[in-house]
């Protein structure tokens, strides 16, 4: 005998399946809220990476520029010392210029000749004395000439000296009184300066002045 299942079994397969499909979608759902959820903190991960980055070269920026203004304050003081240094250099070289030219002088000076005054303007120099005769004037020319600290030796006068009046007698003889005046010029040879200077001057490196520089900015 056949059976027959007259219960409604296509509205419980139909309700059925609906259950699954609602319970597949939410599932479906889920796991793409979820996927969603992931990829949202990921990308949120790499964008506080990607500030922090940000943040750290901005301060590295800051603190580069920073050192370049010390660089340049640096910088100035170097220029600063390297003139100060070439100052005293200068200095120091033309202190003993002044002592070799009077030596100089005295060396090239005759025996019959004696110096009454002596000026410098520039490089220009004057020479003002008695001398016993023009003929001794012009040895003194001709020191002056071959000299290394002299040049262009020029003799501008030379006055001959008044002879003593008869009647008149000098308790201590004085052979300088019958001299003759005279006024000669002459031109610093600055090649020879400049070869004092260079022997005198101390050769200063840059490393030198680096490392003065960088001690008076730590100081």
């Amino acid at each position: 005998m056949a059976k027959i299942n007259l219960l409604p079994w296509r509205e419980e397969l139909r309700e059925k399946r609906k259950k699954q499909f609602i319970a597949a979608s939410a599932g479906v759902a889920l796991l793409g809220v979820l996927l969603v959820g992931l990829i949202w903190f990921f990308y949120d991960q790499k964008l506080n990476d990607q500030e922090q980055a940000n943040q750290l070269i901005l301060s590295t920026n800051q603190n580069l520029d920073q050192q370049l203004k010390s660089l340049d304050g640096l910088q100035e003081k170097r220029n600063q010392i390297i003139e100060r240094m070439k100052l005293i250099q200068g200095l120091q070289s033309q202190r003993p210029i002044a002592v070799r030219l009077i030596d100089e002088l005295a060396r090239v000076t005759p025996e019959n000749i004696y110096i009454t005054r002596f000026t410098r303007t520039g490089n220009k120099f004057t020479f003002e004395g008695r001398a016993e005769s023009p003929n001794a004037v012009a040895e003194f020319l001709r020191n002056l000439e071959s000299s290394s600290w002299y040049r262009n030796a020029f003799m501008n006068s030379f006055l001959a000296g008044a002879e003593q009046p008869q009647g008149q007698t000098s308790l201590v003889p004085r052979p300088e009184a019958g001299y003759g005046t005279f006024v000669v010029t002459a031109d610093l040879d600055e090649p020879s300066i400049e070869a004092v200077a260079a022997s005198q001057s101390a050769v200063i490196t840059e490393e030198q002045v680096v490392e003065v520089s960088a001690s008076e900015v730590v100081q």
